[in-house]
């Protein structure tokens, strides 16, 4: 540890005051350190004493640092504190304190995982319950623990288990892991461990502790029921809640990642796009930062969007042009792109300029982007080149799109060709079709709304286009193209007119050339449009709002969860898929609050989305109600999926607690048929805000026929 960190470390380890702004509260002088009781917390007092919460260092999904003395950590239910510093010295120190124990708190939090996951668990619960912090809990406190658990005990029940199990009114560390344990174990595996363990060692009340599974046991477990032969045990006997353990960990979860064809050009791939992604929320009056851009690539989307205005002093900005929205600078942009486009995967960045700057401007965002970004900047070397570069030869590449140029395009192609036709006057791209009888009409509108267009802002930048390698063109399928190097736009209102009109050239078209589809701009509120039409045709850029987290962009994490680019098929895969819905474990609600005030009453559903032939199946699956238990509620429901296309499709599983007045979504999970895995898998459920929530899962057994 450095010196830095070290001043860090001792300043959380023996309490620093701060300025301090907690998720929807005030902000006031609260003391921060680690906790002496559990190196994964960090507790939050107050100088009076009258104020005392925690929070988790291992939930830590984002650190931002807004200003020179402000640091805003949110965690990954979307909660945030924002801390205030003295000078930017202070706040350096502590973010390289913080930062080395977030990476300890990681690192204890996997080892103790590897070994107990309830205990793990258990261990943060009994912190936070522990008020007066004596390593003991009181009834309140026990109270305040089974209500964290989320589950239903009565008041009588509960006053019983303390009273059988407590000294001096107190109940002990060792007393707790007891009872926890008890709680906890998972009974509906308890026939599948007695199939497999052959040992029997000891004399026990309860004839699970005297059972044992060997190294080879477990081999076998692994080999029949999950279908892997290779798995290889860490020790040699395992006791039924090792067993527990192996099943519900992160290493057995239903998702299986498969590698992909990097040898076909990249117009044969959709790929993982967004709209707008400068806006945290609407597009009216939400706030735009660098930080979305950083989400963005963080949840694997590789095209993003910048507005690109003219900014103060000769510098662009990024923001959405005549509303509120706050601007941000356009190379502050650019360095985050440099910074973390391949933090997910090496797979090309696309940046979809939309242009509103003056020549000059313009001129400035090319340097900015060769300056930036240097030998990331894919530069077209062959106009001519009749396919595009494939996805292997663009690894780590960031290509531009930005709007072509006749006359440019024309000088690159070495040909006087006036029937190029690539220029576009606006977003909304003109269509064209041999049998369009509207034509003509279209082109007026289109020539008389140009001609209102502020003519410095139509001016094209030369330099500009030599860095671009996506040209934005009008979408013509009356004719091949006589370039590779083009995209083209159409809102999502007129993407379905143009594919069924299109009687079939559109899938052609789209097998060598880009198309991008959009949000229609009246989507005020940036709500999502469902993208599989376009995706089933074969558009590769179907680009959504990610600041909106509806069903739309799960089922867009669903979709490219495997990779930011999916190879295109046409051959269809058919496949039945037997699930049975077994249980689930800490289905909670997400507000810290409500979950002191109220039970949840889970279900699970299960659904299609993708093909309509798919799709109309599965309106049905869900599994009975369990009443007052989101801590392990166990439901034995089982279905059957049939899936005639399941290269277009896509299963996502949501669990409810019900309610007459509505039922209120608790957790969910999207993923690709084709990368399912067989046998007892556990399905981590998401918050809201696509975070993973801690041992939150869905225990599935899985049979697959194709």
């Amino acid at each position: 540890m450095n010196k830095i960190n070290d001043q860090g470390v001792n300043s959380l380890v023996y309490g620093v005051l701060l300025k301090v702004k907690l998720h929807k509260m005030k902000r006031t002088q609260i003391i921060l350190l680690l906790s002496p009781n559990e190196v994964r917390m960090i507790q939050m007092l107050d100088p009076q004493g009258t104020f005392s919460t925690y929070f988790d260092l291992t939930q830590i999904s984002d650190i931002q640092q807004k200003e020179q003395t402000k640091l805003k950590i949110i965690n990954t239910q979307g909660e945030y504190i924002k801390l205030y510093f003295e000078s930017p010295f202070q706040l350096i120190t502590f973010k390289e304190g913080l930062d080395y124990l977030i990476k300890e708190a990681n690192r204890i939090q996997k080892q103790l995982d590897s070994y107990n996951q309830i205990w793990s668990n258990a261990l943060k619960l009994i912190t936070k319950a522990d008020i007066d912090m004596d390593n003991k809990l009181n009834f309140k406190e026990f109270q305040f623990l089974i209500g964290e658990l989320q589950i239903e005990i009565p008041e009588r029940k509960l006053i019983q288990i303390f009273e059988k199990n407590q000294k001096n009114n107190q109940l002990d560390e060792a007393t707790l892991y007891k009872l926890l344990m008890d709680i906890t174990r998972r009974h509906e595996l308890t026939e599948l461990y007695q199939k497999y363990s052959s040992k029997q060692e000891g004399m026990f009340e309860d004839p699970l502790q005297a059972m044992l599974m060997t190294d080879k046991d477990l081999q076998q477990f692994f080999k029949i029921e999950q279908g892997q032969n290779d798995y290889q045990p860490k020790r040699k006997l395992y006791n039924f809640y090792d067993f527990q353990n192996i099943i519900f960990n992160e290493e057995n979860t239903l998702f299986q990642q498969t590698t992909i064809d990097q040898s076909q050009p990249i117009t044969k791939y959709l790929i993982n796009s967004s709209h707008n992604t400068y806006l945290e929320t609407n597009q009216l009056t939400g706030e735009s930062s660098c930080f979305a851009y950083q989400d963005a690539f963080k949840m694997g989307f590789k095209c993003v969007e910048l507005d690109c205005w003219d900014g103060e002093d000769g510098e662009p900005k990024v923001t959405h042009g005549h509303t509120l929205v706050n601007d941000i600078k356009f190379k502050d942009v650019i360095m985050t792109v440099r910074d973390f486009a391949f933090c997910k995967d090496n797979n090309p960045a696309i940046l979809s300029l939309e242009m509103h700057c003056c020549l000059k401007q313009q001129k400035r965002i090319a340097e900015l982007l060769q300056g930036i970004l240097g030998d990331m900047l894919f530069v077209i070397k062959d106009y001519k080149q009749e396919r595009f570069s494939t996805l292997q030869q663009l690894q780590r590449k960031v290509l531009i799109k930005y709007k072509a140029d006749d006359q440019f395009l024309q000088e690159k192609l070495q040909t006087q060709s006036s029937t190029l036709f690539y220029t576009q006057s606006h977003d909304d791209m003109l269509i064209r079709f041999e049998d369009d009888e509207d034509d003509q009409n279209l082109q007026a509108n289109v020539k008389q709304f140009s001609q209102t267009l502020d003519e410095h802002h139509k001016k094209i930048c030369r330099e500009l286009l030599e860095l671009t390698s996506l040209h934005a063109v009008s979408l013509k399928l009356d004719k091949k193209p006589e370039l590779v190097w083009i995209v083209s736009s159409v809102s999502e209102d007129k993407i379905q007119d143009v594919i069924k009109k299109s009687h079939g050239k559109f899938q052609e078209y789209v097998d060598n050339y880009f198309v991008r589809v959009y949000p229609l701009g009246l989507r005020f509120d940036s709500s999502n449009y469902d993208p599989f039409p376009s995706w089933i045709a074969g558009a590769q850029l179907v680009a959504l709002n990610i600041q909106t987290k509806d069903i739309f962009m799960l089922q867009n994490y669903g979709m490219f969860l495997n990779s930011s680019y999916i190879l295109k098929s046409n051959q269809d895969v058919k496949m039945n898929i037997y699930v049975r819905i077994i249980s689930a474990t800490h289905i909670i609600w997400e507000e810290e609050k409500r979950r002191q005030e109220e039970i949840v009453d889970p279900y699970i559903k299960i659904r299609v989305a993708g093909n309509k032939d798919d799709v109309n199946k599965s309106d049905k699956w869900r599994t009975e109600v369990v009443q007052d238990n989101g801590y392990h509620p166990i439901f034995n429901y089982q279905c059957v999926i049939q899936l005639r296309h399941a290269q277009q499709d896509v299963i996502y599983i949501q669990a409810y607690s019900y309610s007459m007045l509505g039922d209120s979504l608790l957790g969910q999970y999207c993923l690709s048929p084709l990368n399912i895995r067989t046998g007892y898998r556990i399905v981590p459920l998401l918050n809201s805000q696509f975070k993973t929530l801690a041992n939150s899962y869905v225990l599935m057994h899985i049979k697959i026929e194709y």
